[in-house]
């Protein structure tokens, strides 16, 4: 039975993860971690002996088209997996032997599953192609904010941009928060502490049963994350969806970063208000639940709408049908 070889460096990229795992949950010794990436990669260069058994693509994606510019087709179903697994490996070694961090962040799981989806572009039927070239540029895009971008950032800033950083939630989230509560009623306040960079920084006071309770506002819900996934997965529609990007698409994604940040604003504003209304256990519990679920409402409304409106203004690109003789 021949086995493709996207199963194989999938195999391969799941024991350099595991590798990963277990250093973060401290379960094995070094040892087992150098063993689990060697016997990965191991796989992946064997992987490379084997003959693709899978037909070519009937219809080409976006990723083939863009990567044919500089390599053969043929070529491009070898090198898009196998950088998958490169991207795995090399952050797992990365965060084992360099960095030497034991907590898995955020970032660990965007770079595996970026890296997984490059494995396993070519499995699946090619009617999906589409499907495909968006979950793997919505990955890409991911990596680029919040790996690129964001770390990046952190690192050659320090306590100075985590400052800054500070003061931009406290202007364009806590204090328009604060403002939306006090039209309704509520005595909160807007705080701003600096004392605990980096962790929490911005708070609101309000009250409940006569007494003044304090809500940390966390960097999950000033907004910033949920910029950065409706930035990727918007750039990645349309990239896919209409293959440009021009001033109505840019038109669309600054019109669709305000509504994201309206609808955090608005989320933060309805939490804190059951809160002063019916206490602590009814905040947590919306803010948990029902305040992503009004978020999610929000973004699909416009998304509808947004969608909609670029389709009168953008060409889509149109599959001509196959004809038979």
């Amino acid at each position: 039975m021949k086995i493709q070889r996207e199963w194989l460096l999938l195999l391969g990229s799941l024991l350099v993860f595991a590798a990963l795992y277990n250093h973060y949950i401290g379960h094995s010794v070094y040892l087992v971690e150098i063993i689990f990436v060697a016997a990965g990669s191991m796989i992946a260069l064997y992987s490379l002996f084997i003959p693709s058994v899978k037909p070519p693509e009937e219809e080409d994606g976006l990723l083939v088209i863009l990567l044919s510019r500089l390599i053969s087709k043929k070529l491009c179903a070898v090198v898009l997996p196998i950088t998958g697994f490169a991207i795995i490996a090399i952050w797992s070694v990365w965060k084992i032997s360099v960095a030497g961090s034991t907590d898995l962040h955020m970032e660990d799981f965007i770079v595996t599953v970026f890296g997984l989806s490059l494995v396993l572009y070519y499995s699946g039927p090619s009617k999906y192609t589409a499907q495909k070239d968006f979950i793997v540029l919505y990955l890409l895009f991911m990596t680029f904010v919040f790996v690129v971008i964001w770390k990046t950032y952190v690192l050659t800033t320090g306590n100075a941009g985590a400052r800054f950083s500070a003061n931009v939630q406290y202007r364009f989230i806590t204090i328009p928060v604060v403002l939306l509560l006090q039209l309704v009623g509520v005595d909160a306040n807007a705080i701003l502490d600096m004392s605990h960079i980096p962790g929490l920084t911005n708070y609101i006071d309000y009250p409940y049963a006569g007494r003044t309770i304090t809500l940390g506002v966390g960097a999950t819900c000033s907004g910033l994350y949920s910029a950065g996934l409706f930035f990727s997965a918007f750039i990645s529609f349309v990239l896919v969806r209409y293959r440009r990007l021009d001033r109505f698409i840019f038109l669309g994604l600054a019109a669709g970063l305000l509504v994201t940040w309206c609808s955090n604003v608005f989320r933060m504003t309805i939490t804190v208000l059951i809160g002063s209304v019916y206490g602590q256990p009814a905040l947590a519990l919306f803010h948990s639940y029902f305040g992503i679920i009004a978020f999610i409402i929000f973004l699909t409304i416009f998304w509808v709408l947004i969608v909609r409106w670029l389709d009168r203004h953008e060409p889509l690109e149109l599959k001509t049908p196959k004809t038979q003789t």
